[in-house]
Formats: structure tokens, sequence, C-alpha cells
């Protein structure tokens, strides 16, 4: 069992899952908020964090708990199929799984389809999914921003009390209840209108790594034992992971510059997110000269500059012919850092090893 005795902060909240789509009429949608009837839900069904045996605090730029939070029961180690979502290209390396989605069971409930997201620095679930997961959240605890494809979003804080992988289980994690919108219902077209969880994957970094293996089919979790690249795949390349807003990073060249960090995006859909002024500087974007499209996320819909990046490197891996977006209105997520998406992710066996600091690309 593992139990943090740290204080868990909740302040920045960055959410970037999404998928690009056409056409530009699709924009006009309202960034998701709760209705009159669901706070008075959400406030009817809020129990105190006493109740969990955590202690709040506040803290400069959000709130804090202590207590028993992010506990490991049950299995040291779960190995899950990730489920089928084809791509356009299913016969590609990865294009049998566009997005790593797993099945597990939440407070009880099996059959939950759970994103395993890096571009989340927490977990979320949509208003809808949180009644049925009977998720409450948590009183005396304000509203809190988030910031994601599309602007920002109001959500309330939550706790999932159990979440199993397999026989792995993690008990007492925080999440965050946003209204309902586009990106929980990514895969409708695959299974109907069931809503997705999206779980954060840095929120895992007590743990020992997780891998997410879309040339396979499979995803693992890892609670104790050390990864060991190479063992059973061939190694392509190590990286050092840099966590900046939670958020795993790594090093980026674009056309033979360097760029400085980029946010993995196991979540998102595309390949490569620039932000303006980094897009301008390479001139894929020049505004009123762009190639428009949208895409979505949890907080609505952005208008994007559509392009081809040429080459980008990380470490030795050379990256030609990238589909690059740019956000040309609104806020930018992940305070303007480069995001490269799961477009390239998926192309590889990857494994964010938490206890060494490193991202491991195999195949």
């Amino acid at each position: 069992m593992t139990m943090l005795g740290r204080v868990i902060s909740f302040g920045a909240i960055a959410i970037l899952c999404g998928c690009a789509v056409d056409p530009i009429s699709q924009l006009e949608t309202a960034t998701p908020s709760f209705t009159a009837a669901q706070i008075k839900d959400l406030e009817q069904r809020a129990q105190p964090p006493s109740a969990f045996g955590l202690e709040m605090q506040t803290l400069p730029g959000g709130v804090g708990f202590r207590g028993p939070l992010q506990q490991h029961h049950g299995a040291t180690a779960a190995t899950v199929p990730l489920v089928r979502i084809p791509t356009a290209q299913p016969t590609v390396p990865g294009g049998t799984y566009r997005v790593p989605v797993v099945t597990g069971t939440v407070n009880g409930r099996r059959g939950v389809h759970i994103l395993l997201d890096s571009g989340a620095n927490r977990h979320l679930v949509g208003y809808t999914l949180s009644r049925l997961l009977e998720v409450p959240p948590l009183a005396g605890v304000p509203m809190m921003r988030g910031l994601g494809i599309g602007g920002a979003v109001e959500n309330r804080l939550g706790i999932i009390r159990t979440m199993q992988l397999g026989d792995f289980e993690l008990r007492n994690q925080l999440v965050l209840i946003a209204p309902d919108s586009q990106v929980l219902e990514l895969t409708r077209s695959f299974w109907g209108n069931r809503q997705v969880m999206i779980a954060g994957v840095s929120v895992w970094r007590h743990l020992s790594y997780l891998q997410i293996d879309s040339l396979r089919g499979a995803a693992t979790i890892q609670a104790t034992e050390a990864y060991r690249p190479g063992e059973s795949r061939q190694v392509i390349a190590g990286l050092n992971l840099r966590w900046i807003n939670d958020l795993p990073c790594v090093e980026l060249r674009i056309d033979g510059q360097e760029v400085g960090w980029c946010a993995l995006d196991t979540g998102g859909d595309y390949g490569l997110l620039l932000p303006r002024a980094l897009a301008a500087e390479l001139g894929y974007w020049r505004r009123g000269q762009e190639q428009l499209a949208t895409s979505h996320g949890v907080a609505g819909a952005a208008l994007d500059a559509a392009y081809v990046v040429r080459e980008a490197r990380v470490g030795p891996v050379v990256l030609q012919n990238v589909p690059g977006r740019t956000n040309v209105i609104g806020p930018e997520p992940a305070k303007a850092l480069p995001l490269l998406g799961n477009v390239v992710l998926r192309q590889y066996c990857i494994t964010f090893d938490f206890r060494t600091g490193m991202l491991w690309l195999e195949r």
C-alpha cells in the first residue's frame, strides 16, 4: 500500500486532450458550463474532505490536501488491453488505437472507458459520468478554472474512492468534475454516447512507470519494480523528462532550430500543436493567410491554422512531414508550450519512467 503524507495541491489545471475536425462551421459551440440544476445537485451530493480522512489547506493560487490520497492496493502491476479505436489508416503502426483508452472499474462500476492522457495534469469526469460513478464533490472547495483546447472551463473537485485496472487498485484519487462536453464523448461514434473518464498521467508519478503500447494494443502500470528498457523491445530513444505545470515534456527541435520543451499529449489526436509566436517565427503561420479548421477540447472549440511541419526532432528521433496546428484565437493551451500529440506518439511503445525521469520510445 502506498500512502502520500505530503500536501497535494490543486492550483493550475491543464486538460489538453482534443481532436481536430472540419469544417469551420463546427466552431460555433458554447463553452461548457453547469446549469443551475446541476450546480444545486453538486452541492447536495457534496461531502466534506474529512469524510475521507483529508485535511484541506488554503494555498496561494489553490488548495491543498493532506491525508490518505493515491493509495495503492492489490497487485503491484497490471497489463490491460487498449480499446480498439481505428484511425483512417488502421494498417500503419499504431493505427488501430487513435488514443489510448482502457476499460476499468471505478467506484465498483465495471466497464468504464478511461483515456490515459499525458496532456491532462488532473483526472477529469463529466457531470453525467460523475453521477453514474457516484463521484462525490468535495464540500467547501471553490470552483476551479481549467484551461484546455477551446478556452477556460469551471470545474468542481471530487474524489474517486476506488479505481481498478485489472487487479491493480488505486484509492482516494482527486478528480475534477466538469460540465459535459464533446471531448468527453470523443469516442461516441465507436460505442454510442457513453462518456470517457480522463486519467491524467502525471497523477501517477508516485508509481514506478506507465507504459502505453499502441503497437501491441496494451497498457501496463507498475507500482514497485523498475523499468528495464530493451528487455523485450528495441529501444529507439531514451529522453529526459521534465515536468512543467505537471505535464511531461521533452526537448524539441523543428527544422534544425531548438525550440525548447514540448509537452506530450497522448490524449490529442494531432501531430504538433505550436503556439502562435513559435509558428509565426518558423514561418508556418501568418494571420489571414492560413488554412483554417477547428479542434474540440474540454472547453469547447478553437479555430486552428493547419499546416505540415517539415521536420521535428526529439532526441535522435527525426519526424518528417508532421501535421501541425496552431490555435489562432483565444487562450493557448499548456501556457503556450508546444504540444506533441498522439499521431506521433502512437507509432511507438512509450514508457513514462517516473522513477528515473525518462521517456522510453521502443518498437
